[in-house]
């Protein structure tokens, strides 16, 4: 590959990653579902659960397909999907249409998941440059990150005025990752489809998966920490009404989230260099049950800055996850699939937990719920950890 292309590889990476996801809904996410499509707290969790299920159903397919036909193609339907997904939202006005929004997200997720990953990761190292993937993955997801600090000190305010307003203006932003997208430079050769290359393909990719012990750990890992980030994500908005937070703050409040997620993003290769891989395990662990635990605890407002702890996490988890995962990864033919197993079995936890969760909200309270995923978190947390110690005795 030429130098050119891998540095616009790169740069059209960044800018993918920059516009990934809606840049000014995230501080209403659950307020939005609940307003725009009159749904309660229990059914969105039913409903994240069920559409995660999706997830779980075509990722891995679709991380095959993107190692048979090549990852640019399938980076280009599932923006596409993500696109259509947005303006769903933006416009829902039942719970069908909310359904309907999160169905296409799940489908486009599917489509990219693995995909992006794999053609940072193989650009890299076609040119034997795979050592910066962290830091260019880090500096890429904080960019993003620290744009959303900005953009949500906007969305409570506009969303005082109207809802709509904040979805409305995801929109043209969504576009901006499928043109980039359909200008990456593919570093595999392109092959037409063929069925069986791609069941081939999909079975050689979960039989590595599972019986390699670094991958099933770091799925372990990742299901534990993500799982339990995606129900406390969840809790944001319920759990800031509860303590007495307005509307208004929402946004302020996610910008100084966004704000540590981008430091401990763009810093997360330095921050492991410091500490070493061993006690940055053992950080984002404490920092995920912990706060959950106290935040159940002690129900007041400025328990709710507790949330920060989690942002350090999710700052720090896509680089140190994405560098973890393909350095353990030696065949390229299979690279898409195993990072695609590794989501869709993350997602399949989620699906579980996010499952029990609403139904233990139901007859035992937010409050009372956050304190037993809290203790949960840190009893499966140490377990993992000690898996870690004997898995790699000579990491320190």
């Amino acid at each position: 590959m030429k130098k050119s292309h891998t540095r616009r590889n790169i740069f059209l990476y960044k800018t993918f990653i920059l516009f990934n996801e809606p840049l000014f809904w995230g501080p209403i996410l659950i307020a939005s579902l609940q307003g725009l499509g009159h749904m309660k707290l229990s059914e969105i969790y039913f409903m994240e659960s069920a559409v995660l299920g999706i997830c779980v159903t075509l990722n891995v397919p679709c991380g095959s397909l993107a190692d048979t036909i090549g990852r640019k193609k399938t980076l280009i339907i599932g923006r596409i999907f993500l696109l259509l997904s947005t303006i769903m939202f933006a416009f829902m006005t039942s719970p069908f249409l909310a359904w309907m929004g999160n169905i296409m997200w799940a489908i486009g997720y599917s489509f990219q998941s693995g995909a992006d990953k794999a053609l940072l990761y193989e650009t890299l190292k076609e040119v034997r440059l795979e050592k910066k993937y962290k830091k260019i993955e880090g500096c890429a997801v904080g960019l993003r990150y620290f744009t959303i600090a900005f953009t949500s000190l906007s969305v409570g305010y506009l969303s005082e005025i109207n809802m709509r307003i904040p979805l409305y203006m995801c929109i043209p932003f969504m576009i901006i990752p499928l043109i980039a997208s359909c200008f990456f430079k593919e570093i595999i050769v392109e092959r037409n489809y063929n069925v069986k290359d791609q069941i081939r393909t999909l079975f050689l990719g979960i039989k590595y998966a599972l019986r390699k012990a670094e991958i099933r750990w770091i799925i372990a890992f990742c299901a534990l920490i993500m799982g339990a980030s995606k129900i406390w994500f969840f809790t944001y908005n319920p759990y800031f009404e509860r303590v007495g937070i307005s509307l208004k703050y929402y946004g302020i409040i996610f910008c100084l989230l966004n704000i540590v997620a981008w430091a401990s993003s763009h810093y997360a290769h330095r921050i492991e260099e410091k500490i070493s891989e061993r006690k940055c395990i053992l950080v984002m662990i404490l920092c995920v049950g912990l706060p959950i635990l106290i935040m159940g605890m002690f129900p007041f407002w400025p328990m709710a800055y507790l949330v920060i702890s989690q942002n350090v996490v999710r700052g720090f988890m896509t680089p140190f996850v994405g560098a973890f995962t393909n350095r353990h990864i030696q065949s390229e033919n299979i690279r898409a699939t195993v990072l695609s197993v590794r989501s869709s079995l993350t997602d399949m936890v989620s699906i579980i937990s996010l499952s029990w969760f609403g139904l233990m909200e139901r007859p035992f309270g937010l409050l009372s719920s956050l304190v037993v995923l809290g203790i949960v978190v840190l009893v499966l947390g140490k377990l993992i950890y000690s898996r870690y110690g004997k898995l790699f005795p000579k990491n320190k």
